[in-house]
């Protein structure tokens, strides 16, 4: 009876437009009230032990450091940089848009905010040089996906955070399927180019293609000082976060875009995300536990194994289940509701951890651009100036590709396993 309630009123206030983080924990709040057999005193308990993780001061430093990028000037050299040595390859602004993406993906860790730095600049370019805007949507809101599997990764520190799973080894986890996704997405652009009215550009000298590379130099290091500092040891993830806030911090201030008001603006806006990211995780974290609580997990391993008790069948199974979550409920709180009680689930099939999280990240992280909710789509629509609807032809094609380089990625564990493991070793 309680969470039958509980996911009745979570349904209600869904319907009503009430912030996720909102509906899952005033469902779980009041579900446990009308119960009456657990002490008031344990909501605050379970608020405080679903943010009480040392990964998570992560996030706020990972966001922070995306904000401070998207005025240091690291997009503008980023671009101009794949333009100068893809531009000139049929469909070379979209091949263009999808390198500069693989490279903001490893230094920021958000998809909206490398769709917000990207979009901006790559969608009017695309457009004013003959794209359709349903293919520059497409392709920029396809390709941002790519920031949550390429290392860092917010998500990833949020789903190490709530499994225990190495987030060093998520890191390492994501960066094949990631290069994976965009050389797919690379592909396919290169084929749909001449029916989404893309023209040649004009081939750079390799003077201007060097001075555009020495440029984006810097913006570069950045990734390979994170990815590299985790990789030797000498710093974890989460001090991986504040070091890309300080370097973020300094490029922008040696380049002069950072003044008093950009930063408060800069630190402003990652206050309040940050604190938005935290109320959604302590709703969904108390949502969840009440599901475990309820033995959600053990009636899952149930039902799993009335189907098929076979991994790779179960997989396929667990495929369908995520993708269909993700096109309803945004990736991280999708991700804290259902995760924690798959546990049961995913230790009797013998998943490795670090590869079933991967492959659910990617899974969640799809549902962004597929309707109904598709919130990347819909704001790489805002900044095309269409509608919704009208991307959905062009979208079609770049989904199927991301969910082929899934079930691959899926039914290969050692595209996921085998950097971790290597590092590992080498440790």
């Amino acid at each position: 009876m309680t969470i039958s309630l509980m996911l009745g009123l979570f349904c209600i206030f869904m319907v009503l437009g009430l912030p996720i983080g909102y509906c899952m924990g005033l469902a779980a709040i009041l579900a446990i009230l009308y119960d009456g057999q657990l002490p008031v005193l344990i909501l605050a308990q379970q608020f405080y032990e679903a943010l009480d993780n040392f990964s998570l001061l992560a996030v706020p430093l990972f966001v922070l450091a995306g904000e401070l990028m998207s005025v240091a000037g690291i997009t503008e050299r980023l671009v101009n940089m794949s333009r100068a040595l893809i531009g000139h390859f049929r469909g070379g602004l979209a091949q263009a848009n999808i390198m500069t993406n693989m490279f903001m993906g490893a230094i920021s860790g958000s998809a909206l905010a490398d769709l917000t730095a990207i979009g901006s600049i790559m969608i009017p370019a695309m457009k004013r040089e003959g794209y359709k805007p349903a293919f520059a949507v497409a392709v920029t809101a396809c390709a941002s996906m790519m920031a949550p599997i390429i290392p860092p990764s917010v998500i990833a520190v949020i789903y190490g955070s709530v499994t225990g799973v190495s987030v060093g080894a998520l890191f390492l986890g994501g960066v094949f399927p990631g290069i994976l996704a965009g050389v797919s997405m690379l592909m396919l652009a290169w084929y749909m180019a001449p029916g989404a009215g893309a023209h040649p550009s004009p081939r750079v000298g390799w003077s201007e293609r060097g001075t555009a590379t020495l440029r984006a130099a810097p913006a570069m290091l950045m990734p390979v000082i994170i990815i590299g500092g985790i990789l030797s040891g000498a710093f974890t993830p989460t001090e991986a976060g504040a070091i890309a806030a300080l370097y973020a911090l300094l490029f922008g201030l040696a380049g002069r875009r950072h003044g008093f008001a950009s930063l408060y603006r800069n630190f402003a806006a990652a206050a309040a995300m940050t604190a938005g990211a935290l109320v959604t995780l302590a709703g969904a974290g108390l949502f969840s536990w009440v599901l475990s609580r309820a033995g959600v997990g053990q009636t899952t391993l149930q039902l799993m194994l009335s189907i098929t008790s076979d991994p790779k069948l179960a997989m396929l199974v667990l495929i369908v289940f995520f993708f269909l979550l993700g096109t309803f409920l945004e990736p991280v709180p999708a991700l804290i509701i259902v995760v924690p009680i798959m546990g049961p689930l995913i230790a009797h099939l013998g998943y490795d951890p670090v590869h079933f999280g991967i492959v659910t990240i990617m899974l969640l992280v799809l549902g962004s651009v597929t309707p109904p909710v598709g919130v990347l789509a819909m704001v790489a629509c805002k900044i095309a100036g269409i509608s919704y609807n009208q991307s959905l032809r062009m979208l079609l094609p770049f989904t199927a590709a991301w969910l082929a380089v899934i079930l691959l990625v899926a039914f290969v564990p050692e595209l996921v396993l085998w950097l971790p493991r290597i590092m590992k070793g080498a440790n």
